[in-house]
Protein backbone atom coordinates (compact mmCIF):
# COMPACT_ATOMS: atom_id res chain seq x y z
CA UNK A 1 0.00 0.00 0.00
CA UNK A 2 1.85 3.52 -1.21
CA UNK A 3 -0.89 5.85 -2.81
CA UNK A 4 -2.94 6.84 0.21
CA UNK A 5 -5.40 9.62 -0.33
CA UNK A 6 -6.76 11.53 2.97
CA UNK A 7 -10.31 13.87 2.73
CA UNK A 8 -10.09 15.99 6.08
CA UNK A 9 -11.00 19.93 6.33
CA UNK A 10 -9.30 19.89 9.51
CA UNK A 11 -5.61 19.90 7.80
CA UNK A 12 -4.31 23.52 8.85
CA UNK A 13 -3.59 24.80 5.49
CA UNK A 14 -5.55 28.28 6.22
CA UNK A 15 -2.42 28.93 8.67
CA UNK A 16 -0.24 29.40 5.78
CA UNK A 17 -2.13 31.93 3.25
CA UNK A 18 -5.86 32.45 3.02
CA UNK A 19 -6.24 30.84 0.04
CA UNK A 20 -7.83 30.38 -2.25
CA UNK A 21 -6.86 26.77 -1.17
CA UNK A 22 -5.29 24.38 -4.66
CA UNK A 23 -7.74 21.36 -5.02
CA UNK A 24 -5.15 18.74 -3.81
CA UNK A 25 -2.31 19.31 -1.54
CA UNK A 26 0.32 17.15 -2.47
CA UNK A 27 2.69 15.40 0.63
CA UNK A 28 5.39 18.72 0.54
CA UNK A 29 3.02 21.00 1.19
CA UNK A 30 1.55 18.89 4.27
CA UNK A 31 5.05 17.68 5.54
CA UNK A 32 6.06 21.52 5.72
CA UNK A 33 2.56 21.89 7.85
CA UNK A 34 3.44 19.35 10.01
CA UNK A 35 7.67 20.73 10.47
CA UNK A 36 6.81 24.04 10.64
CA UNK A 37 3.41 24.61 12.35
CA UNK A 38 2.66 24.16 16.48
CA UNK A 39 0.84 21.16 17.39
CA UNK A 40 -1.43 23.30 18.90
CA UNK A 41 -2.25 24.50 15.54
CA UNK A 42 -3.48 21.40 14.42
CA UNK A 43 -7.06 21.15 16.01
CA UNK A 44 -7.23 17.32 15.98
CA UNK A 45 -4.19 15.72 16.70
CA UNK A 46 -5.31 12.72 15.54
CA UNK A 47 -4.86 14.24 11.80
CA UNK A 48 -1.19 15.61 12.70
CA UNK A 49 -0.10 12.20 13.38
CA UNK A 50 -1.68 10.61 10.43
CA UNK A 51 -0.05 13.44 8.14
CA UNK A 52 2.91 13.59 9.60
CA UNK A 53 3.24 9.73 8.46
CA UNK A 54 1.84 9.73 5.45
CA UNK A 55 3.37 13.01 4.43
CA UNK A 56 7.13 10.85 4.77
CA UNK A 57 8.77 9.01 2.13
CA UNK A 58 7.50 5.52 2.58
CA UNK A 59 4.06 6.85 0.82
CA UNK A 60 2.87 8.86 -2.17
CA UNK A 61 -0.14 10.57 -0.68
CA UNK A 62 -1.96 13.19 -1.56
CA UNK A 63 -4.56 15.22 0.93
CA UNK A 64 -7.98 17.07 0.35
CA UNK A 65 -10.03 19.48 2.01
CA UNK A 66 -13.49 17.85 0.64
CA UNK A 67 -14.94 14.64 -1.23
CA UNK A 68 -15.58 16.91 -4.01
CA UNK A 69 -11.44 18.11 -4.16
CA UNK A 70 -11.12 14.23 -3.77
CA UNK A 71 -13.27 13.30 -6.93
CA UNK A 72 -12.67 16.53 -8.96
CA UNK A 73 -9.04 15.20 -9.14
CA UNK A 74 -9.90 11.59 -9.68
CA UNK A 75 -11.89 12.88 -12.77
CA UNK A 76 -8.77 14.31 -14.00
CA UNK A 77 -7.46 11.12 -14.67
CA UNK A 78 -5.37 11.34 -11.47
CA UNK A 79 -3.43 7.87 -10.83
CA UNK A 80 -6.01 6.16 -8.56
CA UNK A 81 -5.20 5.52 -5.10
CA UNK A 82 -4.69 2.21 -2.94
CA UNK A 83 -6.43 3.49 -0.13
CA UNK A 84 -8.28 6.57 1.27
CA UNK A 85 -8.81 8.00 4.29
CA UNK A 86 -11.95 9.56 4.97
CA UNK A 87 -13.73 12.04 7.42
CA UNK A 88 -16.94 11.73 7.66
CA UNK A 89 -17.71 15.39 9.20
CA UNK A 90 -16.95 18.64 7.13
CA UNK A 91 -18.63 21.40 6.84
CA UNK A 92 -21.73 21.49 4.63
CA UNK A 93 -21.92 17.51 4.86
CA UNK A 94 -24.37 15.34 5.35
CA UNK A 95 -25.10 11.53 5.04
CA UNK A 96 -26.31 11.55 1.60
CA UNK A 97 -23.45 13.45 0.43
CA UNK A 98 -20.76 11.35 2.12
CA UNK A 99 -22.09 8.44 0.65
CA UNK A 100 -22.68 9.35 -2.71
CA UNK A 101 -19.18 10.44 -2.91
CA UNK A 102 -18.06 6.94 -1.50
CA UNK A 103 -19.92 5.00 -4.04
CA UNK A 104 -18.50 7.38 -6.73
CA UNK A 105 -14.78 6.88 -5.45
CA UNK A 106 -15.59 2.86 -4.94
CA UNK A 107 -17.15 2.60 -8.49
CA UNK A 108 -14.49 4.45 -10.58
CA UNK A 109 -11.22 2.81 -8.90
CA UNK A 110 -9.98 -0.14 -7.18
CA UNK A 111 -9.75 1.63 -3.59
CA UNK A 112 -10.42 0.77 -0.29
CA UNK A 113 -12.16 2.97 1.66
CA UNK A 114 -11.36 3.61 5.33
CA UNK A 115 -14.16 5.80 7.07
CA UNK A 116 -12.64 7.90 10.62
CA UNK A 117 -15.03 10.37 13.09
CA UNK A 118 -15.26 11.25 16.09
CA UNK A 119 -19.01 10.17 16.14
CA UNK A 120 -18.12 6.55 16.71
CA UNK A 121 -18.55 3.52 14.47
CA UNK A 122 -22.06 2.99 16.11
CA UNK A 123 -23.16 6.41 14.68
CA UNK A 124 -21.71 6.13 10.85
CA UNK A 125 -21.69 1.78 10.43
CA UNK A 126 -25.94 1.64 10.08
CA UNK A 127 -25.41 4.50 7.09
CA UNK A 128 -23.34 2.53 5.04
CA UNK A 129 -24.89 -0.89 5.16
CA UNK A 130 -25.85 -0.72 1.39
CA UNK A 131 -22.54 0.36 0.22
CA UNK A 132 -21.10 -2.18 2.15
CA UNK A 133 -23.64 -4.92 0.11
CA UNK A 134 -22.48 -3.38 -3.40
CA UNK A 135 -18.72 -3.03 -2.45
CA UNK A 136 -18.27 -5.80 0.20
CA UNK A 137 -14.40 -5.18 1.87
CA UNK A 138 -13.11 -3.22 -0.31
CA UNK A 139 -15.29 -0.35 2.31
CA UNK A 140 -13.95 -0.91 5.92
CA UNK A 141 -15.15 -1.14 9.01
CA UNK A 142 -15.38 2.59 10.47
CA UNK A 143 -13.08 3.76 13.20
CA UNK A 144 -12.94 6.08 15.41
CA UNK A 145 -10.02 8.51 14.21
CA UNK A 146 -7.62 7.71 16.87
CA UNK A 147 -7.74 4.19 16.03
CA UNK A 148 -6.33 4.62 12.31
CA UNK A 149 -2.74 4.51 11.77
CA UNK A 150 -0.95 4.05 8.45
CA UNK A 151 0.34 0.54 9.77
CA UNK A 152 -2.58 -0.72 11.19
CA UNK A 153 -4.41 0.25 7.55
CA UNK A 154 -1.83 -0.49 5.34
CA UNK A 155 -1.94 -4.42 7.27
CA UNK A 156 -5.69 -4.66 6.65
CA UNK A 157 -5.48 -4.17 2.87
CA UNK A 158 -2.28 -6.08 2.20
CA UNK A 159 -4.35 -8.96 3.95
CA UNK A 160 -7.36 -8.19 1.37
CA UNK A 161 -5.31 -7.61 -1.39
CA UNK A 162 -4.01 -11.52 -1.20
CA UNK A 163 -4.69 -14.17 -3.93
CA UNK A 164 -5.80 -10.43 -5.84
CA UNK A 165 -4.39 -8.76 -8.96
CA UNK A 166 -4.66 -5.52 -6.39
CA UNK A 167 -1.47 -3.39 -5.71
CA UNK A 168 1.22 -3.49 -7.35
CA UNK A 169 0.24 -6.18 -10.09
CA UNK A 170 -2.93 -3.69 -11.00
CA UNK A 171 -0.25 -1.12 -11.09
CA UNK A 172 1.60 -2.89 -14.01
CA UNK A 173 -1.02 -3.51 -15.64
CA UNK A 174 -2.71 0.05 -15.73
CA UNK A 175 0.95 1.10 -16.74
CA UNK A 176 1.49 -1.18 -19.58
CA UNK A 177 -2.51 -0.52 -20.91
CA UNK A 178 -2.14 2.75 -20.41
CA UNK A 179 0.91 3.18 -22.67
CA UNK A 180 -0.21 0.80 -25.19
CA UNK A 181 -3.50 3.00 -25.66
CA UNK A 182 -1.16 5.76 -26.06
CA UNK A 183 0.47 4.32 -29.00
CA UNK A 184 -2.84 2.94 -30.55
CA UNK A 185 -3.87 6.63 -30.88
CA UNK A 186 -0.73 7.88 -32.00
CA UNK A 187 -1.40 5.66 -34.95
CA UNK A 188 -4.60 5.92 -35.42
CA UNK A 189 -4.36 9.88 -35.21
CA UNK A 190 -2.03 9.46 -38.42
CA UNK A 191 -5.06 8.10 -40.40
CA UNK A 192 -7.96 10.62 -41.79
CA UNK A 193 -10.92 10.44 -39.71
CA UNK A 194 -13.04 10.00 -42.78
CA UNK A 195 -11.25 7.14 -43.47
CA UNK A 196 -12.06 5.64 -39.91
CA UNK A 197 -15.62 6.48 -40.14
CA UNK A 198 -15.43 4.39 -43.58
CA UNK A 199 -13.52 1.46 -42.01
CA UNK A 200 -16.08 2.02 -38.84
CA UNK A 201 -19.03 1.35 -41.84
CA UNK A 202 -21.58 3.72 -39.60
CA UNK A 203 -21.68 1.43 -36.42
CA UNK A 204 -19.71 2.78 -33.26
CA UNK A 205 -19.08 -1.27 -32.20
CA UNK A 206 -16.96 -1.60 -35.28
CA UNK A 207 -14.93 1.33 -34.29
CA UNK A 208 -14.98 -0.19 -30.48
CA UNK A 209 -13.54 -3.55 -31.84
CA UNK A 210 -10.94 -1.69 -34.08
CA UNK A 211 -9.75 0.38 -30.94
CA UNK A 212 -9.62 -2.89 -29.07
CA UNK A 213 -7.88 -4.80 -31.80
CA UNK A 214 -4.64 -2.31 -31.98
CA UNK A 215 -4.82 -1.57 -28.37
CA UNK A 216 -4.38 -5.71 -28.16
CA UNK A 217 -1.77 -5.42 -30.58
CA UNK A 218 0.47 -2.83 -28.85
CA UNK A 219 0.15 -4.93 -25.40
CA UNK A 220 1.49 -8.20 -27.45
CA UNK A 221 4.52 -5.79 -29.01
CA UNK A 222 5.41 -4.49 -25.85
CA UNK A 223 5.33 -7.71 -24.06
CA UNK A 224 3.37 -7.69 -21.23
CA UNK A 225 4.89 -9.77 -18.45
CA UNK A 226 2.84 -9.25 -15.61
CA UNK A 227 -0.36 -10.80 -17.84
CA UNK A 228 1.62 -13.79 -18.22
CA UNK A 229 1.48 -14.01 -14.43
CA UNK A 230 -2.04 -13.92 -13.95
CA UNK A 231 -2.86 -16.12 -16.63
CA UNK A 232 -0.59 -18.86 -14.81
CA UNK A 233 -1.87 -18.86 -11.52
CA UNK A 234 -4.10 -21.92 -10.23
CA UNK A 235 -7.48 -22.35 -10.84
CA UNK A 236 -9.09 -21.87 -7.30
CA UNK A 237 -13.05 -23.67 -7.55
CA UNK A 238 -16.29 -22.24 -8.48
CA UNK A 239 -16.71 -18.44 -10.02
CA UNK A 240 -17.43 -15.73 -8.08
CA UNK A 241 -19.75 -13.16 -8.74
CA UNK A 242 -16.70 -10.93 -10.11
CA UNK A 243 -15.93 -13.97 -12.39
CA UNK A 244 -19.34 -14.12 -12.92
CA UNK A 245 -19.35 -10.36 -14.10
CA UNK A 246 -15.86 -10.86 -16.14
CA UNK A 247 -17.23 -13.36 -17.92
CA UNK A 248 -20.67 -11.28 -18.57
CA UNK A 249 -18.58 -8.25 -20.24
CA UNK A 250 -16.75 -10.85 -22.23
CA UNK A 251 -19.34 -12.48 -23.85
CA UNK A 252 -22.00 -9.55 -24.06
CA UNK A 253 -22.21 -5.90 -24.79
CA UNK A 254 -24.74 -3.49 -24.89
CA UNK A 255 -25.30 -1.76 -28.10
CA UNK A 256 -25.62 2.24 -28.40
CA UNK A 257 -27.66 1.98 -31.47
CA UNK A 258 -30.93 0.97 -32.34
CA UNK A 259 -30.03 -1.75 -35.30
CA UNK A 260 -30.94 -5.16 -35.22
CA UNK A 261 -28.03 -7.61 -35.68
CA UNK A 262 -27.61 -11.14 -36.00
CA UNK A 263 -26.75 -12.66 -31.88
CA UNK A 264 -28.97 -9.90 -30.30
CA UNK A 265 -30.65 -11.46 -26.99
CA UNK A 266 -33.73 -10.00 -27.22
CA UNK A 267 -37.33 -10.30 -24.79
CA UNK A 268 -40.21 -11.34 -26.57
CA UNK A 269 -42.55 -13.29 -25.78
CA UNK A 270 -42.29 -13.11 -22.14
CA UNK A 271 -39.34 -14.63 -23.35
CA UNK A 272 -35.51 -14.21 -24.19
CA UNK A 273 -34.43 -14.94 -27.96
CA UNK A 274 -31.67 -15.42 -30.23
CA UNK A 275 -31.73 -13.96 -33.29
CA UNK A 276 -30.24 -15.33 -36.15
CA UNK A 277 -31.35 -13.31 -39.20
CA UNK A 278 -28.08 -12.87 -41.28
CA UNK A 279 -26.37 -9.39 -40.95
CA UNK A 280 -26.66 -8.92 -44.78
CA UNK A 281 -30.55 -10.06 -44.26
CA UNK A 282 -31.16 -7.43 -41.59
CA UNK A 283 -29.54 -4.48 -43.71
CA UNK A 284 -32.32 -4.98 -46.18
CA UNK A 285 -34.47 -6.48 -44.26
CA UNK A 286 -37.75 -6.27 -46.68
CA UNK A 287 -36.36 -7.49 -49.78
CA UNK A 288 -34.34 -10.18 -47.79
CA UNK A 289 -36.72 -11.60 -45.87
CA UNK A 290 -40.25 -10.17 -46.51
CA UNK A 291 -40.22 -8.51 -43.29
CA UNK A 292 -39.97 -11.64 -40.81
CA UNK A 293 -37.36 -11.68 -38.17
CA UNK A 294 -36.34 -15.27 -36.95
CA UNK A 295 -34.74 -15.96 -33.62
CA UNK A 296 -34.55 -19.30 -31.51
CA UNK A 297 -35.82 -19.80 -28.19
CA UNK A 298 -34.00 -19.49 -24.83
CA UNK A 299 -34.83 -21.13 -21.17
CA UNK A 300 -33.58 -19.87 -18.64
CA UNK A 301 -31.45 -22.22 -16.62
CA UNK A 302 -33.07 -22.71 -13.18
CA UNK A 303 -35.35 -24.80 -11.19
CA UNK A 304 -38.53 -24.01 -13.57
CA UNK A 305 -36.26 -23.97 -16.98
CA UNK A 306 -34.95 -26.72 -16.38
CA UNK A 307 -38.14 -28.40 -15.38
CA UNK A 308 -39.53 -27.36 -18.44
CA UNK A 309 -36.23 -28.97 -20.63
CA UNK A 310 -36.85 -32.56 -19.06
CA UNK A 311 -40.73 -32.31 -19.75
CA UNK A 312 -39.97 -31.34 -22.99
CA UNK A 313 -37.31 -35.07 -23.66
CA UNK A 314 -33.87 -32.99 -23.31
CA UNK A 315 -31.47 -35.15 -21.02
CA UNK A 316 -29.56 -31.93 -19.93
CA UNK A 317 -27.07 -33.56 -17.36
CA UNK A 318 -23.77 -32.60 -17.99
CA UNK A 319 -22.11 -29.25 -19.49
CA UNK A 320 -18.93 -29.40 -21.52
CA UNK A 321 -15.82 -27.76 -21.97
CA UNK A 322 -17.47 -24.87 -23.88
CA UNK A 323 -20.84 -23.14 -24.94
CA UNK A 324 -21.09 -25.35 -28.15
CA UNK A 325 -19.81 -28.71 -26.70
CA UNK A 326 -21.96 -31.27 -26.23
CA UNK A 327 -23.77 -31.22 -23.06
CA UNK A 328 -24.38 -34.43 -21.42
CA UNK A 329 -27.17 -36.37 -22.91
CA UNK A 330 -28.65 -33.60 -24.68
CA UNK A 331 -25.76 -33.58 -26.72
CA UNK A 332 -25.79 -30.89 -29.57
CA UNK A 333 -29.60 -29.73 -28.79
CA UNK A 334 -28.58 -27.11 -26.34
CA UNK A 335 -25.92 -24.39 -26.67
CA UNK A 336 -24.88 -22.83 -22.66
CA UNK A 337 -25.17 -18.92 -22.58
CA UNK A 338 -23.64 -18.26 -19.48
CA UNK A 339 -24.18 -14.91 -17.34
CA UNK A 340 -26.29 -13.42 -19.18
CA UNK A 341 -27.34 -9.87 -17.81
CA UNK A 342 -31.13 -10.06 -16.62
CA UNK A 343 -31.60 -6.10 -17.08
CA UNK A 344 -30.42 -4.37 -20.46
CA UNK A 345 -27.27 -2.18 -19.26
CA UNK A 346 -26.66 -2.91 -15.97
CA UNK A 347 -24.58 -6.48 -14.86
CA UNK A 348 -26.01 -6.48 -11.45
CA UNK A 349 -27.87 -9.49 -12.23
CA UNK A 350 -27.04 -12.31 -14.20
CA UNK A 351 -28.54 -15.59 -15.51
CA UNK A 352 -27.80 -18.52 -17.54
CA UNK A 353 -29.54 -19.98 -20.33
CA UNK A 354 -30.21 -22.99 -22.38
CA UNK A 355 -30.61 -22.45 -26.12
CA UNK A 356 -32.63 -24.43 -27.85
CA UNK A 357 -31.24 -25.51 -30.97
CA UNK A 358 -34.57 -26.39 -33.33
CA UNK A 359 -36.67 -24.33 -31.22
CA UNK A 360 -37.00 -21.33 -34.06
CA UNK A 361 -39.54 -18.44 -33.55
CA UNK A 362 -40.02 -16.43 -36.72
CA UNK A 363 -42.46 -13.23 -36.77
CA UNK A 364 -43.68 -11.10 -39.71
CA UNK A 365 -43.72 -7.44 -39.15
CA UNK A 366 -45.57 -5.52 -42.54
CA UNK A 367 -44.83 -2.17 -41.86
CA UNK A 368 -41.14 -2.33 -40.95
CA UNK A 369 -40.05 0.25 -43.41
CA UNK A 370 -37.22 -0.64 -46.18
CA UNK A 371 -33.21 -0.77 -45.29
CA UNK A 372 -31.73 -1.60 -41.93
CA UNK A 373 -33.82 -3.11 -39.46
CA UNK A 374 -34.21 -1.14 -36.42
CA UNK A 375 -35.68 -2.32 -33.24
CA UNK A 376 -38.00 1.22 -33.50
CA UNK A 377 -39.89 -0.51 -36.06
CA UNK A 378 -40.54 -3.92 -33.87
CA UNK A 379 -42.99 -3.92 -31.18
CA UNK A 380 -43.21 -5.93 -28.44
CA UNK A 381 -39.77 -6.37 -29.34
CA UNK A 382 -36.84 -5.09 -27.06
CA UNK A 383 -32.68 -5.75 -26.95
CA UNK A 384 -31.23 -7.05 -23.57
CA UNK A 385 -27.82 -7.27 -24.98
CA UNK A 386 -25.58 -8.77 -27.65
CA UNK A 387 -23.63 -11.68 -28.13
CA UNK A 388 -20.12 -10.67 -29.38
CA UNK A 389 -17.70 -12.95 -31.47
CA UNK A 390 -15.62 -14.99 -31.44
CA UNK A 391 -18.91 -16.53 -29.77
CA UNK A 392 -22.09 -15.21 -31.67
CA UNK A 393 -20.02 -16.79 -35.30
CA UNK A 394 -19.64 -19.86 -33.00
CA UNK A 395 -23.00 -20.39 -32.36
CA UNK A 396 -24.20 -19.35 -35.36
CA UNK A 397 -21.84 -22.10 -36.80
CA UNK A 398 -23.19 -24.72 -34.06
CA UNK A 399 -26.81 -24.08 -35.01
CA UNK A 400 -26.50 -24.40 -38.73
CA UNK A 401 -24.66 -27.79 -38.44
CA UNK A 402 -27.25 -29.26 -35.88
CA UNK A 403 -29.80 -27.83 -38.26
CA UNK A 404 -28.23 -29.58 -41.53
CA UNK A 405 -26.95 -32.27 -39.89
CA UNK A 406 -27.55 -35.57 -42.06
CA UNK A 407 -27.41 -38.02 -38.87
CA UNK A 408 -24.47 -40.97 -38.68
CA UNK A 409 -25.59 -44.15 -37.18
CA UNK A 410 -23.15 -45.38 -34.57
CA UNK A 411 -20.58 -47.48 -35.07
CA UNK A 412 -21.40 -51.69 -33.88
CA UNK A 413 -20.66 -51.92 -30.34
CA UNK A 414 -17.63 -54.68 -31.38
CA UNK A 415 -15.80 -51.62 -33.58
CA UNK A 416 -16.27 -49.27 -30.99
CA UNK A 417 -14.40 -51.19 -29.04
CA UNK A 418 -11.80 -52.24 -31.54
CA UNK A 419 -10.99 -48.67 -32.27
CA UNK A 420 -11.01 -47.45 -28.77
CA UNK A 421 -7.99 -49.92 -28.12
CA UNK A 422 -5.71 -48.59 -31.03
CA UNK A 423 -6.61 -45.39 -30.24
CA UNK A 424 -5.66 -45.46 -26.38
CA UNK A 425 -3.83 -49.08 -25.82
CA UNK A 426 -2.51 -47.85 -22.51
CA UNK A 427 -5.47 -47.67 -20.44
CA UNK A 428 -6.97 -50.24 -21.95
CA UNK A 429 -4.79 -52.33 -21.34
CA UNK A 430 -4.65 -51.67 -17.50
CA UNK A 431 -8.38 -52.15 -17.54
CA UNK A 432 -7.78 -56.02 -18.76
CA UNK A 433 -7.94 -58.54 -16.07
CA UNK A 434 -4.92 -60.20 -15.24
Amino acid sequence: MRRVWVVDDTIPIHELYDGPFPVRLDAAVVKHLVEQLPREAWSEPEVLDLCATLSGPLYESAFFLSPDAMLATLSQGALPPHAVVFDWEYPGSSHDKNLEAIELLLGASFAYVQVYTHLGAAGVEPQLAALRDKFGARLLPVRAKADVTPSGLATEILEAWTGTIAGETADRVRDEVFKAVERSLIEMCSVPRGEIASLAQGMSENLVHLVLSKVRDEISIGGLDVLEEIAGGSWLGDSSVGLRRLMSVWYYFFPADNFVRRGDLIEIEGSLGFVVTPECHLDKFAKKTGRHLTWLHCVRVDEDGLASLRADGYEFDGIGGSIIAAHGKAGDALIVLPNVPDVSGSRELLSDHALLCHSWGSRLFRDVPGGRLKYDGLPGIKRRCTLVDPFASAVVTKISAVMSSAGMPDLPKGEQARLRRIATPDVEAAKAPK
